[in-house]
């Protein structure tokens, strides 16, 4: 998980007391808002429960803070939450995805209350369901694959997801998988409302697909993504290819357009927007930076120069010996001669560089200008975390069905509900049904705006890397 909190707000109690929110987010989007009591609380809890584990240090208490105090505890709660992200421990724990849930629902004034939404296939068929307003991303994932009749052993292969159709025609980053420190209800109504909840497979690795093959249902999910993907543009065919595909779709020869397909060119491949990097990166010889299109793919990161397509370039993850997202203040930005407005066009504060091994003994580091940079990590971090279950010798792994942990959790008010796994969280809120609030009334944040906002935000210091578990150290007769 990318944690930031890239501002805080300003509020008043019931009483006329003011207090301040610290705005966070996760994976580049806004996930709640919570009070310093709150995260001390959640830190006393981490702490008491991993007695063995040194948790980062955390902001101590201060009374009567100025207006620099205040950026300092930001910066410093940052800092901290961070850290807790990165150990895998913590980040994994029910006390922290239960406080994540808890905040989110508090955050928004969800009541524990029965809502109508809708599941969309790739091509945009839509299931209706009736679920609980605070329900988990898997349990929504279980309660939509039955009503497909999807064999409960295939379920595994499939999460949902945030789509936006828009984006995914322009290729810009258009997915956004739902968690379990999330609802999905409270995730598609207030932080991405223009997107729509869809059904997709999880994995990156096309050998899966024979798995799902053999299913009828399974084998319909497979064969709709994949010609939704073609008509995006995501998969690259020559037009007998697509005469060959068309016909097979007439006859309604699903396993034969599936096979043909897995042949195509960026097959699997999620596009991650545009980007800047040196030249060298796509085998240009010119000197300076020039324009790149981002994808990702099973075991692979691939740039595409813009203005000349076929120069393309291809980083195995399994070379990336680590990465790390850093932030660029506007003196750092560096311009190139004749391509100033290349930067203009589009927010470059963020910069993602990975560790790449060459050749034997032979490390670079690559570096993407890109406001994708944390969607980018993210997408290698799944593919680490796959490659790795490959390593162990295991497969796609079954959805995690979230049940609370036994949490105190510290409500804005100060007071305290004791959250253990059985019990709901409806008091949560006093709001009835669903409202905006003085906490929830607020512009919709999403890595793009944070860049424009404001000009130091720093998802990492920059010194600390994301260390590749997938990582080969190999030899120049390999490469």
């Amino acid at each position: 998980m990318h944690f930031s909190i890239p501002d805080l707000q300003q509020f008043h109690d019931d009483n006329g007391i003011s207090y301040t929110g610290y705005n966070i987010h996760i994976d580049g989007f806004f996930h709640c808002t919570a009070r310093y009591k709150q995260l001390l609380s959640l830190h006393e809890q981490l702490q008491a429960q991993n007695s063995f584990l040194k948790l980062p240090q955390f902001p101590p208490k201060k009374l009567f803070l100025t207006s620099s105090q205040l950026e300092e505890r930001r910066v410093s709660l940052e800092k901290y939450i961070q850290l807790v992200g990165q150990n895998p421990i913590l980040a994994k724990s029910d006390l922290l995805i239960t406080f994540l849930f808890s905040a989110q629902q508090e955050t928004h004034c969800v009541r524990v209350h029965e809502v109508d939404i809708e599941i969309s296939l790739m091509n945009g068929y839509r299931i209706p369901l009736s679920v609980s307003s605070t329900d988990t991303s898997s349990t929504i994932l279980d309660i939509a694959c039955n009503y497909i009749n999807l064999p409960k052993e295939l379920t595994k292969y499939f999460s949902l997801y945030l789509f936006n159709w828009s984006c995914a025609k322009d290729g810009q980053p258009s997915l956004k998988m739902l968690e379990d420190y999330e609802s999905p209800y409270i995730s598609q109504k207030y932080v991405r409302p223009e997107d729509k909840i869809v059904l997709r497979k999880s994995y990156w690795d096309s050998c899966y697909d024979v798995d799902l093959m053999i299913d009828r249902v399974s084998l319909d999910l497979l064969y709709l993504q994949v010609i939704e993907e073609l008509d995006l543009g995501w998969i690259v065919a020559d037009s007998q290819t697509k005469d060959i595909l068309s016909s097979y779709e007439a006859k309604k020869q699903k396993r034969e357009y599936i096979e043909l397909a897995r042949t195509l060119r960026h097959y699997g491949r999620i596009p991650a927007g545009e980007a800047m990097t040196d030249s060298s990166n796509v085998g240009d010889s010119s000197e300076g930076l020039c324009r790149v299109r981002v994808s990702l793919a099973s075991k692979e990161l691939t740039v595409t120069s813009v203005t000349h397509p076929t120069r393309e370039q291809k980083f195995k993850v399994t070379r990336m010996r680590c990465w790390r997202i850093t932030t660029l203040h506007p003196m750092e930005r560096p311009q190139t001669n004749g391509h100033g407005s290349l930067l203009e066009e589009s927010n470059k504060n963020f910069e993602l560089s990975f560790e790449y091994l060459v050749s034997k003994d032979n490390l670079k580091w690559i570096t993407l200008k890109t406001e994708h940079a944390t969607f980018i990590s993210v997408c290698l971090q799944s593919i680490v975390d796959e490659l790795m279950r490959q390593k162990n010798g295991t497969g796609p792994t079954s959805p995690r069905y979230f049940k609370r942990g036994s949490l105190t959790y510290v409500r804005r008010d100060g007071s305290s509900q004791l959250i253990t796994p059985s019990s709901s969280s409806d008091t949560l809120s006093s709001a009835n049904g669903d409202s905006y609030t003085s906490g929830s009334s607020r512009e919709i944040f999403s890595v793009q705006k944070l860049a424009e906002k404001f000009s130091s935000v720093a998802f990492k210091s920059g010194r600390d890397c994301v260390e590749n578990n997938a990582f080969e150290a190999i030899g120049d007769e390999e490469l």
